[in-house]
């Protein structure tokens, strides 16, 4: 993790569902002198493809500024017969694990998702990695449906923005360093967009720590429970919880159970919640998650949904103890909370921060 704003980017983590973004960025970022690692089980069996994909980022990559935006690199890779999506490997409890390593030991992570989706091996590590304020970037937007990613974002004066910025241009950001040597570029010191110089000439970029989940009382309270599930699925698994943990004494943070007020766009809000804004609903129930003794997964059926897949994550980063009521069906998630929940301080992967 990149520890001040001029230091350069070396090292990248690329995530994704999409084994053709990821294999573009990652050379793309080759092109530049950028590092970028990424799960060995994502691979193109297809070796033409992979050679067309290699020949077009380094077209763009080598050859100065270009202005392309993402529907232009979406014909050339459609003209090349370059699939939209591609078949998601079957990721083990280790896969993600060693993900979550390589994410931390890096300088940033970039995102590879050009179709707008994120699958829950993604969200689940994004989650952790939030938690741990590492720095991340995405292809493009977030598919509207997973209203939660906004909470990755950077703060301006009219609200909150998502951290998005297309591929091309920011490999330039990235690369920098080596562009100035190649084209004998200079800056003076200064702010240039996202780019800053400073006195000595060293380039970089503003670090991406000012998250919309500002979680600031995170002090324990005892006999609480929070309980984590889909709303629209696990309602009445979740009140049915509640009230079994009340009767035997525990007094439930989160969620605000009460009357329905409003279900649009995938998200409910109830009356008693905090605002009607999703971004501060969760922040408060994030911030009642980490002052409960112990955080229980209604996933009933062994469903586990991607907002949930997110939340345990991120709370998984900031050693909280979960259990579930159910098996979850992805075995790879309670095989890899155990694996964290096990582990003591000096082993844990806090260390990399």
């Amino acid at each position: 993790m990149r520890k001040e704003p001029t230091d350069n980017y070396i090292n990248f983590a690329l995530l994704g569902n999409n084994i053709y973004d990821i294999t573009f960025m990652n050379y793309l970022f080759e092109s530049q002198n950028v590092n970028s690692y990424y799960c060995n089980k994502y691979k193109i069996c297809d070796e033409e493809k992979e050679n067309i994909l290699k020949n077009i980022a380094y077209y763009f990559g080598t050859r100065g500024p270009m202005l392309i935006d993402d529907k232009g690199l979406r014909k050339i890779f459609d003209d090349n017969e370059i699939p939209k999506t591609s078949i998601l490997p079957n990721l083990s409890s280790e896969d993600i694990i060693n993900q979550i390593d390589v994410c931390l030991k890096s300088d940033a992570i970039y995102v590879c998702n050009s179709n707008g989706k994120l699958d829950k091996y993604t969200i689940f590590i994004l989650g952790y990695l939030m938690a741990m304020e590492q720095e991340i970037f995405f292809w493009d937007d977030i598919d509207e449906s997973e209203w939660l990613m906004s909470c990755i974002s950077k703060k301006n004066n009219n609200g909150y923005k998502e951290v998005v910025q297309f591929p091309l241009e920011i490999i330039r950001m990235f690369a920098y360093p080596y562009l100035f040597k190649k084209e004998k570029l200079e800056l003076q010191p200064g702010t240039y967009g996202e780019v800053i110089v400073d006195d000595k000439g060293n380039i970089g970029v503003d670090r991406n720590i000012e998250f919309n989940l500002q979680v600031e009382n995170q002090e324990k309270e005892k006999n609480t429970i929070s309980l984590l599930g889909s709303l629209r699925k696990q309602l009445i698994s979740i009140k049915e919880k509640a009230l079994q943990l009340e009767e035997k004494g525990y007094k439930v943070l989160a969620p605000k159970l009460s009357n329905v007020k409003t279900d649009e766009k995938g998200f409910i809000i109830f009356e008693d919640d905090v605002s009607d804004n999703p971004i501060i609903i969760e922040s408060d129930f994030i911030e009642n998650c980490l002052k409960s003794e112990g955080i229980i997964v209604c996933n009933k059926d062994g469903y586990v949904g991607n907002t949930v897949m997110f939340e345990i994550g991120y709370l998984l980063a900031k050693k909280k103890n979960i259990e579930f009521i159910e098996e979850p069906n992805e075995q790879w998630l309670r095989d890899v909370v155990d694996y964290f929940s096990k582990l003591n301080d000096k082993l844990h992967l806090f260390k990399y921060k």
